[in-house]
């Protein structure tokens, strides 16, 4: 029988844990990929856990309406609760000897709470797991944003680093959780012609677009403080650069030695990408700010970009020459993310790949084809692949796929902190080039502006 996991949630009374990780918990559980594990839910919200197993009852049956009674109940019994306020540490005394966390042979510490709470659930977390036996095993889940910038972010790690191994630590870019996303490294592992055409030989330019029609909502306060390159450059858009550049380590399906030694491999080889990343000159850096802005988070005056334009290069004899427009914006007109190759082409309709990740997971080839009766007359078509139409099941959700692999411990698509560095230190140059030259945001209608508009 396999030893039972305690999952440790830091911030579970908030909108992440309800809407997003205890969902997933239940979707994991009916379709039988997770068992043996207990969930020990810490927050401040509710006075007993009577009333918080009702607050999730009542959150997953507004997204669930065929819910499985009985499995619910089932999972609500593997959930405790523990009222306690990390800004008020003198609130956890009871936590070691009420829920006996050291019973357990492995212990996953997951942190949904605020950044600001960050140091002082570390705090914590070290002071219980100093009365820990030698033989726990002991992991950190934690949520972006990792720092405010290259040095915020080794002061975190090395905060880190005092309780956790580098192995232990699973940094989460819940994007890397998506299938479409997972799908980029098969595409590329396992179709050798792919990998071998997504070079400069063959690529005129590269698109990757995370837009969105929201508004920052109630996210105005930390959205301030970020702004659209903090938020979504610096680790989504990046990390997707890196899985669609970088030179894919060989797959395994047995041995579980080369398996290891694909993961090893497959980070070093996306820290090579950001490690070569250059900035394009600062004439094509566009920053823009939607309309109604200001109004939206009370500052009238605000200088924050929520849409970034520029294209990166990797200066390297694959991708030399082309360029990688990033575009990352919100109250656009379109919900959507994706990975757009743009092929080399001698005819007025270019070769595409297309890796759609939202509001639809695909992949497309554009290719041309005969138009029938029309002699060599032909027209643009695409091939396509998706998970409903090709399996007949939808992709599992992001966190589905984050807790499963924190559970079996697997960190193939988890950004380490080499990557987490390197990605930094190109933000930071960004930003000092946009403050240096004074660039400032120009301001877009809501929901009228597309990603193309900005190659």
């Amino acid at each position: 029988m396999n030893a039972e996991k305690l999952f440790v949630f830091f911030g579970a009374t908030g909108n992440l844990f309800s809407e997003k990780i205890f969902p997933a918990f239940y979707h994991l559980t009916r379709r039988n990929k997770i068992d043996h594990f207990r969930i020990l839910a810490i927050g401040r919200r509710f006075g007993d856990v009577s009333s918080y197993h009702s607050f999730l009852r009542h959150s997953l049956e507004k997204k669930i309406p065929d819910l499985d009674a009985p499995l619910l109940e089932n999972l609500l019994q593997k959930t405790s609760y523990y009222r306690g306020d990390i800004a008020a540490p003198r609130s956890f005394p009871l936590l070691f000897s009420q829920f006996r966390l050291f019973d357990h042979q492995e212990i996953l510490f997951y942190l949904s709470t605020l950044p600001s709470l960050y140091t002082g659930t570390l705090q914590l977390i070290q002071q219980l797991t100093d009365q820990a036996p030698l033989s726990l095993c002991k992991k950190i889940i934690i949520e972006k944003p990792f720092g405010f910038d290259q040095i915020s972010f080794e002061v975190l790690n090395r905060l880190l680093k005092k309780t956790f191994s580098e192995e232990n630590i699973f940094f989460v870019d819940h994007y890397l959780g998506k299938d479409t996303v997972q799908n980029v490294i098969i595409l590329k592992a396992e179709n050798f012609f792919i990998e071998k055409l997504l070079s400069a030989e063959y690529v005129e330019e590269i698109h990757i677009v995370v837009s969105e029609r929201d508004g920052v909502g109630s996210r105005g306060k930390f959205f301030e403080e970020t702004g659209a390159i903090r938020d979504i450059l610096q680790n989504h858009a990046l990390q997707l650069l890196s899985l669609i550049a970088m030179d894919i380590p060989a797959l395994c399906d047995q041995d579980k030695k080369e398996c290891n030694s694909f993961i090893k491999k497959m980070s070093e080889k996306k820290i090579e990408v950001v490690q070569h990343l250059e900035l394009p000159p600062v004439n094509r850096v566009h920053l823009g700010q939607y309309q109604s802005y200001g109004d939206e988070i009370s500052v009238p005056f605000s200088q924050t970009e929520t849409l970034i334009s520029l294209p990166l290069f990797i200066p390297t004899r694959r991708w030399s020459g082309v360029p990688f427009w990033m575009v990352t914006g919100k109250k656009m007109a379109e919900k959507k993310s994706s990975i757009e190759v743009v092929f080399r082409s001698s005819t007025q309709v270019a070769n595409r790949l297309i890796i759609e990740i939202q509001p639809e997971e695909k992949i497309d080839l554009v290719i041309h084809a005969k138009i029938p009766g029309e002699g060599l007359s032909s027209s643009p078509v695409r091939l396509n692949f998706n998970s409903l139409g090709t399996f007949g099941i939808n992709s599992p959700e992001a966190y589905e796929n984050i807790l499963l692999d924190c559970y079996r411990g697997d960190k193939t698509l988890f950004p380490d902190s080499q990557f987490i560095l390197h990605s930094w230190k190109v933000i930071d140059k960004l930003k000092k080039m946009i403050l240096d030259d004074q660039i400032t945001p120009m301001v877009y209608p809501d929901h009228q502006c597309r990603a193309e508009d900005f190659f």
